[in-house]
């Protein structure tokens, strides 16, 4: 009863349409469509909110179908209705360079674990560390323990009503604005068990992949065809408004246009948008809440891996009561001495949590819940590189550890949190093997970088580190830059000896950080810049 037609299509009448999907499967584009006999659709909505040039909604000329996962249609359908299937497929041949070949046999073997033991993972030392042997070199403050306690123990979060509210605002505008079956979620130290009531809110917009290219492709219509000055027009000539048209988009279009209409929608609802990044990585929007008790957000479209990322973090931070405050004063002396942020290239914050876990797992007891999982879980996602991937999310909850525990790991471990704190500063400074050694909570046993680590982390040439994403399986340190690295190692250097002579917290915290060196002489920064202005009039010349 309509027309199907490769690439942009539309039935003759909106209530003939029943599904419209579209996606893309590696190299091969797919059309999809599933259309019943001439009679009423008994489920049509009303396109996604749109905005016009001026800024003011646009109110829709022609009803869209709601997609098939929210329709009733399909009872009525499989009561009498005859369901007629339409394909169309357009394969692309895909052109795989030889270095993303070699990429893909090297993610291929690290995640299927085929790399044996005997050759590249090799435990260098033994698991446990000598930190007793530590301590009769050092002369730690005599209150030093107290003081971690009284400032680090009991540090408020932000309370779980303030980000209810304020994730529930942002899912009734995604759910307007982009697609009516979207979730919003919450993620971040704001939920992991790491965060104070300073931390920003991270919060993911859940969508199916079908029904975000299903409601974006008439948003991309309305962008590139001027949808609501055509039907001004239209309207002033006394002619019948034009029907919504459904364009073929790609998924990264699909979140770009989604990341674009959250933009546009979320200061309805008292937010302030300080920047919005379609086309990154992971397309975001970071807004300001003004109306609520929390401060800046960012706000992304089905970046799903975060969440069982700080799902893994809330477990760690449950299973053992000193990891909290030991995790919230290293990343408080790292903001201090300016080695925290991969917008400056340093370490994430994140990357920071994962390193004081990792130091816990080797001498308090701290348990690794991904070895101890039972049942197998995985998530379908994009990778750094934007491969599409199978993640293994599965690791045992706190809950679960707890009960056949009866209690928290590492609650009489003889170490206290004055050794701790000395033991973390002196094992990154002087026992840690640079650039040889991975910082791996899935698999604490201190084993050497295999190829992947190489070939696809920061690599400088003097000797880094490597901490490894325990979902994504990738190195944090690829934001590191070889200066920050440089910092990094005197800082450790320097809070090590801070702490082995008695420094107090406060002293510790407080001290001013140490002045960068660096890399290049005045003479080699001035060929450096020439080099530079050569390359940028070479460049202009040929344009």
């Amino acid at each position: 009863g309509s027309r199907c037609i490769e690439g942009d299509m539309l039935p003759e009448s909106p209530s003939a349409l029943a599904s419209h999907r579209l996606w893309s499967d590696g190299g091969a584009q797919h059309l999809l469509r599933l259309v019943t006999p001439a009679r009423p659709c008994p489920s049509l909505v009303a396109t996604p909110l749109l905005k016009n040039p001026s800024g003011v909604a646009d109110g829709v000329s022609s009803a869209l179908p709601l997609h098939p996962a929210h329709q009733s249609w399909r009872n009525g359908a499989a009561a009498g209705g005859v369901v007629c299937m339409a394909v169309v497929s357009h394969v692309l041949a895909p052109s795989i360079s030889r270095k993303q070949r070699r990429r893909q046999a090297l993610r291929s073997r690290h995640v299927g674990g085929a790399l044996r033991r005997g050759s590249t993972r090799v435990a260098m030392r033994g698991v446990d560390l000598p930190v007793q042997t530590w301590m009769a070199e050092a002369s730690l403050h005599q209150t030093l323990s107290q003081d971690i306690e009284e400032r680090f123990g009991a540090v408020p979060q932000q309370p779980p009503e303030a980000i209810n509210a304020t994730v529930q605002r942002i899912e009734s505008v995604a759910r307007q604005c982009v697609a009516p079956s979207a979730c919003a979620h919450p993620f971040g130290s704001t939920v992991n068990g790491f965060g104070e009531t300073s931390s920003d809110l991270d919060v993911l917009i859940a969508i199916e992949n079908e029904e975000l290219l299903y409601y974006m492709s008439y948003v991309s219509w309305h962008t590139m065809e001027g949808g609501h000055k055509k039907g001004k027009r239209r309207q002033e000539s006394g002619r019948a408004p034009e029907s919504p048209q459904l364009v073929q988009v790609s998924e990264r279009a699909a979140m770009a246009h989604a990341v674009n209409q959250l933009a546009d929608f979320l200061p309805e609802m008292g937010f302030r948008v300080v920047r919005a990044l379609p086309f990154a990585r992971r397309p975001l929007v970071t807004i300001e809440d003004h109306a609520g008790e929390l401060g800046e957000c960012d706000v992304s479209v089905n970046n799903r891996l975060p969440l069982s990322n700080s799902e893994l973090l809330r477990s760690y931070s449950l299973v053992n009561k000193r990891l909290r405050p030991m995790v919230l004063l290293v990343k408080t002396w790292a903001k201090n001495h300016h080695v925290c942020g991969a917008n400056e290239g340093n370490l994430s914050s994140y990357a920071w949590t994962i390193m004081v876990v990792y130091f816990m797992q080797l001498v308090d007891g701290v348990p690794s819940l991904q070895q101890l999982a039972k049942d197998s879980r995985a998530v379908v996602d994009c990778d750094y590189w934007g491969y599409p991937r199978q993640f293994d999310t599965s690791f045992l909850s706190a809950e679960e550890y707890l009960h056949s525990n009866g209690g928290q790991a590492g609650q009489d471990a003889p170490l206290s949190l004055a050794e701790l704190l000395y033991g973390f500063f002196r094992f990154f400074s002087r026992e840690y093997h640079w650039g040889g050694e991975v910082v791996s909570i899935r698999k604490p046993e201190r084993w050497e970088p295999d190829m992947w680590f190489r070939l696809y982390g920061k690599n400088h040439p003097e000797p880094g580190i490597h901490v490894e994403d325990p979902i994504e399986l990738r190195d944090l340190n690829i934001v590191l830059r070889r200066d920050r690295l440089a910092q990094l190692k005197a800082e450790l250097a320097g809070a090590a000896d801070m702490l082995e002579g008695g420094s107090s917290l406060e002293e510790m915290l407080t001290s001013p950080a140490l002045p960068s060196q660096p890399l290049f002489t005045p003479l080699k920064q001035h060929l450096r810049k020439q080099q530079l202005r050569k390359r940028f009039h070479k460049k202009h010349r040929r344009v």
